[in-house]
């Protein structure tokens, strides 16, 4: 069985209405990232600074 939407437009519309806060979830998605970014950062770091005790 196959669902027929017509476009991206009415399946992104009905997503938007189902959510209700579009805002809420651009924050969200966003803290997230951040955190990704801080998480790795620091995996990073010390990766790094192992590498360089080991020389």
């Amino acid at each position: 069985m196959q669902f027929e939407s017509g476009t991206w437009n009415d399946v992104a519309g009905a997503l938007h209405m189902a959510s209700g806060s579009t805002g809420l979830w651009t924050a969200i998605s966003a803290v997230l990232c951040i955190v990704a970014l801080v998480v790795g950062s620091r995996h990073e770091l010390d990766a790094y600074k192992k590498a360089e005790k080991n020389k």
